[in-house]
């Protein structure tokens, strides 16, 4: 909607006058301007410093990602630099500083900060705002709670904290031009109303309502879309959105009231943040806490929850995170949070399975038998447990009963199915064990989902649950599969070229070296730098994280390097002989770290984890290696290919060498497992051998139609058709998929499934993203800059794009966060959002 602000300059000064005095702003403030110019606040943030000449204090863009450097800058530790006096913020980003830094530096008695003005969210709660300060920093302090619309040129009402144990209203019109409507729904004016602000002179130009209205009626009245509750003394107070009430089978439930009653369980320093996710009409919470909880702490705190709780306020999904994300405007970024939030389909029989474990605490004591929790005494041996209970008798109601339908009923292929599922899961005489059995018979389809109301039986629904009526049904909605399209979130420069495989760490953070000599961490999110490191010379080896707050990268100087991703702080560093290009392997105990290397002496080292001594080293072959090793699982070995075409099969305890094969071509492609017995490896000519893994013997091979750099990618089942898929890149201009059946090690066979023609030689190994509802993808880079996507099914292009630089750079896929991160011949590192 286009939005004039037709308030008159005289009027402007009229505002900011009266703010002014309220605030005793004065020539000794220096105020913070930091809110984005695209959001309304940042006028008020200009005009007072310009009409009181006050100073102002403005920050790069990118700064205003990183709470310790804007920290830093408005609150600095040098007695000798002024920090700010007056700041403006949204709750959410200034929680970003954390609770601690806010007590003892923001809101202490010795900080230069005098105003504290928090708008644009629901004001921090009372039991948060005593974590931040002490009570007689009000007496020191104004802070404040502003409150209003753009429509009505930015701050309308204001209230000054007096208390830290009384609810905070809204406040008061900062203006007496200022006036205030509740409309409410019922003639009683009883209960939630939507506030209306209006003015006869504060007022914006709104042409698509402003032209259609005829009235021209002295004061224009604005819906500010807030459900607010007002009380007798004319004291008014938040509730909720009121695009926060949503109907949840039949029933209407408030999302901003669940989200108050879930943090009066929760301890003084956690948030939480209720989402309702619309297709699959599921109600997500999400718990914001600094520390990060073991699975019994969240067990134990969800449950205490839910005994706290309505059944059709119950949340279908807790989600435990570290901080909440920010949009542009410093407001939670309620879209972002629910993607990361956002589960991925899951197999039928896995959902039912999660909800009787996590909601339920009911598992299957026949497999399970050491279980610490159970429903029922398993030593009773009159009385069914585990599986052999049913629904009811778990625990599971008919409110639960159709959450769960409607979720596994978006993969049934057959609508009887789905109400057969429902009646089965409230029969008190069957037990878990047939529902499961008859999910692993149904006939379910892979991605797609589909529109059928399905209607619960009547004697199926108790009288006294309302919100399972036989009126509002069960209706499960088709979500087709919509075009993909990618985004560029953020790029960064790295002064040469980026040939370096992306790593990531958690979801959370990226790392890539470039040939500038420079190895950058990154905030996987934001981009925001969060530690750089210069080596002696170019990085084409990709980052092994051991932990957050230690990795390590091979370097062209023949060094392997430890480093703390955090700060950039080096930590180790050892001499290999040669140049390191392949991944440092870390085992899979975590006990061992293998090095293959351009070494003359040795090209294989293995180092201890924990204090980096050599275990053994060895010589394979006569050429250099390139690929990473692959490990075989539970069986302390590896597979290494070399650049002389060999391949070997090494102990990991003592470097033995337990066979070795050899081929013609060199092997620049790192092999792959296709299933415990099997593996494949690939030639630079275009052969690609499928191995038996305790001989080495080749039981089936492929041509493809140019040269092979790339490492071979494998998809196993449950894929379409239940073939393991193998995915590469060829300079053929191609990215093949072939189909690969295998027998306990004794035979196996290729056929290609698809080729798909990029347009330029394919060097960086193709990426499979996993995004619903479309399934699984393959995302490919050429070397012209090209980057294609493409269905794992049946190659099938569904989106391309072309960077203005080369790509050698394999990409690094974040499923959490739908990123994709790939560097370029142009110098920059780039995040590419779905």
């Amino acid at each position: 909607m286009f939005l004039m602000n037709a308030l008159h300059p005289i009027l402007w000064h009229l505002v900011f006058s009266i703010a002014s005095q309220k605030l005793n702003i004065s020539m000794a403030d220096v105020i913070y301007l930091g809110t984005p110019c695209t959001f309304d606040p940042s006028i008020v943030e200009l005009f007072l410093a310009l009409q009181n000449g006050s100073a102002v204090l403005i920050s790069h863009y990118t700064m205003r990602e990183s709470p310790k450097r804007v920290l830093s800058a408005l609150f600095p530790t040098s007695i000798t630099t002024p920090g700010i006096t007056v700041l403006q913020m949204t709750p959410s980003l200034f929680r970003q500083f954390g609770a601690s830094a806010i007590r003892e530096r923001i809101l202490s008695s010795s900080s230069s900060l005098r105003v504290l003005l928090l708008g644009g969210e629901p004001f921090p709660s009372n039991v948060e705002l005593a974590t931040w300060m002490e009570p007689q920093i009000l007496l020191q302090k104004h802070i404040c709670n502003v409150y209003g619309i753009t429509e009505i040129s930015c701050w309308s009402m204001m209230h000054v904290l007096k208390s830290l144990h009384s609810r905070v209203p809204l406040g008061t019109p900062i203006d007496d031009q200022t006036v205030l409507a509740v409309h409410y729904e019922n003639k009683q004016k009883e209960g939630c109303g939507e506030l209306y602000l209006g003015s006869v002179t504060r007022r914006c130009y709104i042409p698509q309502v402003d032209d259609m209205d005829k009235k021209n009626a002295s004061i224009c009245y604005r819906a500010t879309g807030d459900l607010v509750r007002r009380f007798d003394d004319g004291s008014i107070f938040y509730e909720e959105r009121a695009n926060d009430v949503v109907k949840r089978a039949g029933t209407r439930i408030s999302l901003g009231l669940i989200t108050r009653k879930i943090e009066k369980c929760l301890h003084s320093s956690e948030l939480a943040a209720c989402l309702w996710q619309e297709e699959l009409q599921k109600l997500i919470c999400c718990i914001r806490c600094f520390e990060p909880k073991t699975k019994v702490q969240q067990r134990a705190q969800t449950f205490d929850i839910l005994s706290k709780l309505a059944c059709a306020e119950q949340p279908d999904r807790f989600v435990y995170l570290q901080h909440f994300p920010c949009d542009a405007h410093g407001k939670l970024d309620k879209k972002l949070l629910l993607k990361e939030c956002t589960l991925l389909a899951q197999p039928a029989q896995d959902i039912l399975k999660s909800f009787l474990h996590d909601r339920l605490e009911c598992v299957d004591t026949l497999n399970e038998r050491f279980a610490k929790k159970q429903r029922l005494d398993i030593n009773a041996t009159n009385n069914p447990s585990g599986y052999d209970l049913s629904f009811r008798q778990a625990g599971g109601t008919s409110f639960h009963a159709i959450t769960l339908c409607r979720e596994i009923g978006l993969q049934m292929c057959i609508d009887d199915e789905q109400r057969h599922l429902f009646e089965l899961l409230l029969d008190e005489n069957v037990p878990l064990r047939v529902v499961l059995s008859f999910l692993d018979t149904a006939k379910l389809v892979t991605h797609n989902t589909k529109l059928k109301p399905v209607e619960p039986p009547l004697d199926a629904i108790p009288a006294a649950t309302p919100s399972c009526s036989r009126a509002c049904g069960l209706v499960i909605t088709r979500v087709e599969q919509p075009a993909i399209h990618f985004q560029y979130h953020w790029k960064v420069n790295f002064s040469k070229c980026v040939d370096s495989p992306v790593a990531q760490y958690e979801g959370r953070y990226v790392a890539v070296g470039a040939h500038s000599k420079i190895l950058r961490t990154l905030d996987a999110l934001t981009g925001q730098e969060q530690s750089t490191l210069r080596l002696p010379d170019r990085i084409e080896c990709k980052v092994t994280f051991l932990s957050e707050q230690l990795a390590m990268v091979g370097c062209y100087d023949g060094c392997l390097y430890g480093f703390n991703p955090l700060t950039g702080e080096m930590v180790w560093n050892i001499d290999i002989g040669g140049m390191i290009k392949a991944q440092p392997f870390l085992s899979e105990d975590g006990a061992r770290i293998v090095i293959c290397s351009y070494a003359e002496d040795y090209n294989v080292m293995c180092l201890s984890t924990e204090r980096q001594q050599v275990l053994w080293c060895m010589r394979i072959g006569e050429k250099a290696i390139f690929a990473s090793p692959l490990e075989l699982p539970r069986q302390q070995a590896i597979i290494i290919c070399t650049l002389d075409g060999g391949y070997t099969r090494v102990s990991l305890l003592d470097g033995s060498v337990q066979w070795a094969k050899k081929c013609k071509q060199p092997m620049f492609a790192s092999p792959v497992l296709l299933d415990p017995n099997t593996f494949a490896c690939a030639e630079v000519n275009g052969q690609v051998h499928a191995c038996n893994v305790n001989s080495g013997k080749i039981l089936d091979s492929y041509a493809a139609e140019g040269n092979i750099f790339s490492a071979l990618v494998v998809r196993s089942p449950p894929t379409h058709m239940g073939h393991t898929f193998v995915l590469f890149g060829c300079i053929d201009h191609h990215v093949y998929c072939l189909r690969c059946k295998t027998t306990a090690g004794k035979s196996a066979s290729f056929e290609l499934h698809w080729k798909v023609d990029v347009g330029a030689s394919v060097y960086a190994t193709p990426t499979i993203l996993k995004i619903e509802p479309n399934g699984f993808l393959v995302f490919c880079c050429a070397t012209d800059g090209r980057v294609v996507l493409a269905n794992l099914s049946n190659g099938q292009i569904q989106w391309s794009d072309k960077l203005p630089g080369e790509l050698f750079s394999t990409p690094c896929y974040i499923e959490s966060l739908r990123r994709i991160y790939l560097g370029c011949r142009d110098n920059y590192l780039y995040c590419l959002g779905i």
